[in-house]
């Protein structure tokens, strides 16, 4: 029996040694995720990487090019931009993506003369290029999925530029550099525990994020439970010590008590971020409710409006995105420096959508429930920019239902930009407030790049004293 208790202390140090390193990498790892993020390919890259559509190339319309694909119905989304210096239609339909070429008509099939010409625009200075087709590795997690399998091109430049493209449309949908990549091995991939070979199985991950945090908050929560137990501020210890302790203990029962609500409300927030027993995480808009909001699927007469047109009114667009509010169809015109809206009847820039089309397609949302309406110019506490984009002014509906839904219209682009209802608020405060910081006092930067940073520094302080504290118990016992 004595012998069994001594190897449940000692398995239970080595855990708590092995709990204690995560938590501390988790607080370094969280630092740097603040300035480099996961890969992706932001709409800015896009901009400088995307070649003008030539007007005088698009011989065949979205409803032609659609037809060609041989799909049913219609597509969900149509895109029209340049790959390999073609203009193409891009279809997305089921989840899933299909291009047609918008010069002569034909399907297109993605080659490594496509896969070069896309990567070329984000490595121009590659001495070579390498190609491989994948399904998925370290870095193409998350959106890009719907593109797979997908073309890795590894080119020889002075960056160590890795990107990838779409084997469905010929596009380049995500990219990296040799920096980035390192920076996320101690970043993002320690953060979320993403190595490639659990993250693969989602719901593996999912539970080996949850554990692993489920008992790091134990071990914390125990441990302010004691630390404060050990606390007198009546009748003192010797010398008028309120603490017992002294060294490396007396520093971890101080930090402990000034750090440790801290630590365990991070602790707790992110073992909420993978849904615990059901707990509502935040998928935002459905897209059934994007649907109701643009009045209905694209119809023919959508994809059979002239594109040449509208791109010799607006030469120097880079990309065309067919989009529908309340059953009147716009374009989204991406530009070198701007998205702009564009009403596909005259082609005329829509700087602000009309409130009563706006109000109609929310309605639409909810038919025949009460709503109401706000107009903002700036940001609530659940539609902010601070760790996305946000653009305003923004129609903010509220729905007289029971779960109180709340959806925010982006007034400049047509868009569904928003949702929340009574579950996900609960998401909203417990994992963006508690775990991001996300609080209107400190959304302003560098405000709150200092105190993230501080309070950071302040958990691993604790992290820290705890483990040479369980070090130097372990060595003693053994």
């Amino acid at each position: 029996m004595a012998s069994m208790k001594r190897q449940l202390h000692l398995w239970h140090r080595w855990l708590g040694i092995g709990i204690g390193l995560l938590v501390l990498l988790w607080f370094g790892s969280g630092i740097v995720m603040m300035y480099v993020p996961y890969p992706e390919l932001t709409e800015a890259e896009r901009r400088t990487w995307l070649a003008p559509l030539d007007p005088a190339r698009v011989q065949v319309s979205a409803d032609a090019a659609w037809r060609e694909t041989a799909l049913k119905g219609m597509p969900d989304a149509v895109r029209l931009n340049t790959v390999a210096g073609r203009p193409a239609w891009h279809f997305g339909h089921d989840a899933t993506w299909s291009s047609v070429w918008a010069d002569n008509g034909a399907v297109l099939v993605v080659d490594e003369q496509v896969a070069s010409s896309s990567a070329r625009s984000a490595a121009p200075d590659a001495r070579s290029l390498s190609f491989e087709a994948i399904d998925v590795d370290q870095w193409t997690f998350g959106a890009v999925r719907v593109h797979q399998p997908l073309l890795r091109v590894t080119a020889d430049d002075d960056v160590g530029s890795v990107v990838y493209v779409s084997s469905r449309t010929g596009e380049l949908v995500r990219d990296t550099i040799r920096s980035e990549r390192a920076w996320n091995w101690v970043g993002a991939v320690v953060h979320w525990i993403y190595v490639t070979p659990l993250r693969k199985q989602n719901e593996a991950w999912r539970l080996a994020v949850m554990s692993t945090s489920g008992v790091a908050l134990l071990l914390a929560v125990t441990g302010m439970v004691l630390g404060v137990q050990r606390l007198r501020v009546q009748r003192r210890y010797a010398g008028g010590r309120m603490s017992p302790y002294k060294g490396w203990q007396g520093w971890h029962h101080w930090l402990g008590l000034s750090g440790g609500v801290l630590v365990i409300t991070w602790l707790f927030s992110g073992w909420l971020s993978v849904g615990p027993f059901g707990f509502p995480s935040d998928p935002g808009a459905t897209a059934q409710d994007r649907l109701a909001f643009a009045g209905g699927a694209l119809a023919s007469d959508d994809l059979a409006i002239d594109a040449a047109a509208l791109l010799r009114a607006h030469p120097g667009t880079l990309e065309l995105e067919w989009r529908r509010v309340g059953g009147t169809l716009y374009l989204s015109a991406l530009g070198r420096t701007v998205r702009t809206l564009l009403r596909a009847q005259d082609g005329a820039v829509s700087s602000v959508l009309p409130q009563a089309l706006l109000l109609r397609s929310a309605q639409a949302i909810r038919p025949g429930v009460a709503m109401t309406t706000t107009m903002l110019g700036d940001a609530d506490d659940y539609y902010y920019g601070h760790h996305r984009e946000a653009t305003f002014p923004v129609l903010r509906t509220r729905f007289a239902l029971p779960d109180a839904p709340v959806f925010y219209i982006d007034a400049v682009h047509g868009r569904v930009a928003g949702f929340v209802d009574r579950n996900t608020r609960w998401n909203r405060w417990l994992f963006n407030g508690m775990h991001q910081m996300d609080f209107a006092f400190l959304r302003n930067r560098p405000v709150w790049d200092v105190a993230v940073i501080a309070l950071c520094t302040l958990g691993a302080a604790l992290t820290s004293t705890g483990l040479v504290l369980g070090w130097k118990r372990l060595r003693k016992r053994r």
